[in-house]
């Protein structure tokens, strides 16, 4: 009888052309109180599920409190959601427990994506499971950080991510501990994208379609936005070009001082928070957007910004310089000095670089048109699910895809 098998260990011509056999899903727990966008690491929350549930190679589970029903995720076929999980109310902790060991059964890994009481709560149903957590879980208030020591990343989980290069390496300075990883944020390019561009939208709120549109998302607290720095600066372009058809659009939760002064500048105008189709259609139909922070680690204002095909205004601190790269997808602005703190001329140096795209419409365009590119290459939703589900099952990923 021929022999089966080879008797070398060389593959074949043959053998060496066959596909690799398709791996096991893996099966996933995600812990978090919301499953709704209604903050920064919430959104970076429902971009995880949706990264997560777009994977065949993942079997996902969802244990949470309020779930936005729109998302992509809660749709995905095959998708196991458990609700009433509330780890902010201590009456509901033997509650919150029964529902978690429900969830936990059969489950390869945990994924904790925010919130230290979640993160706690999972270490009853840790056994035996890989524990993922991060970029948004705070530490424990044992000391005053901003970010996880040794007891969070060699007692509490298996590995540790954080969103930005400038956020990893400062946590790896704090703990010396080398169980920290990036995973940056990323966007739906479709939700966020140029194609919903709409003049007319302007008209909704009685601002005229026609003008160059300055966009702020956000709020002024806490105080490190940049608000009055680009107030100032708004006023510096008003006494220059007082002739131009521009109007600045705050979107956000703004205190009575700041509102004050917005209602004080010409052709300036506030808009209440807003978010989804509505928040879209408003970035896609403005030209530039400014995030004037004092520090930021990985901001979804400015990954919106870039996806829906603007010109971005932006300082270059924390990790908006891994998101635009200066002259190529927006402008970056060194308003913060070596202290943390706003330099004296920080209004002036935002008031040349906003000047400078207001007057340079092809210069406009093409950092539009590359940072829609660099969000859609390094940023989208399909990268981090394979990020997150590299991590999860405890293999390397490859840190330098969006270098």
């Amino acid at each position: 009888m021929p022999d089966m098998f080879p008797s070398s260990g060389v593959l074949t011509k043959d053998e060496n052309q066959c596909s690799p056999l398709p791996r096991d899903p893996l099966k996933v727990l995600v812990a978090v109180d919301h499953a709704a966008g209604i903050s920064g690491p919430h959104r970076n929350v429902v971009g995880s599920l949706n990264a997560l549930a777009a994977r065949p190679d993942v079997s996902l589970r969802l244990v949470c409190g309020t779930i936005d029903r729109n998302e992509p995720f809660a749709a995905a076929p095959g998708i196991d959601i458990h609700t009433g999980f509330d780890p902010h109310k201590p009456a509901a902790f033997f509650s919150n427990l029964r529902i978690l060991h429900r969830a936990a059964s059969g489950i390869g890994a945990l994924y904790c994506p925010t919130g230290l009481k979640t993160l706690l709560l999972l270490q009853f149903v840790r056994s035996g499971k890989r524990l993922v957590a991060g970029p948004n879980v705070t530490p424990l208030p044992i000391r005053k950080a901003d970010s996880p020591g040794w007891a969070e990343l060699n007692l509490l989980c298996d590995l540790w991510l954080e969103a930005s290069w400038a956020k990893y390496r400062h946590t790896v300075a704090y703990t010396g501990d080398k169980k920290v990883r990036r995973v940056p944020h990323a966007l739906d390019t479709q939700t966020f994208s140029p194609a919903h561009r709409d003049p007319a939208v302007w008209s909704c709120y009685g601002i005229p379609k026609d003008s160059l549109k300055v966009l702020f998302v956000g709020s002024d607290v806490p105080r490190r936005k940049g608000v009055p720095e680009l107030l100032d600066a708004i006023e510096l372009l008003g006494c220059r070009f007082p002739g131009e058809d521009l109007d600045f659009v705050f979107v956000g939760k703004f205190s009575e001082a700041t509102l004050a002064r917005i209602g004080s500048i010409t052709r300036a105008h506030r808009l209440t928070f807003k978010s989804g189709t509505e928040l879209a259609r408003i970035y896609a139909s403005a030209d530039i957007a400014v995030i004037p922070s004092l520090w930021e680690n990985f901001p979804f204002t400015v990954l919106e910004s870039m996806a829906s095909g603007l010109a971005v205004v932006a300082t270059r601190i924390g990790g908006i310089p891994e998101q635009v790269v200066h002259g190529e997808s927006g402008l970056l602005v060194d308003s913060v000095d070596e202290h943390g703190r706003f330099r004296s001329n920080t209004a002036e140096l935002l008031a040349q670089s906003i000047a400078e795209l207001i007057h340079n419409p092809e210069l406009r365009s093409v950092l539009a048109f590359n940072a829609r590119t660099r969000v859609q290459t390094c940023f989208s939703e399909e990268l981090l699910g394979a990020r997150l589900s590299t991590v999860l099952r405890g293999e390397e990923i490859d840190q330098t895809l969006d270098a």
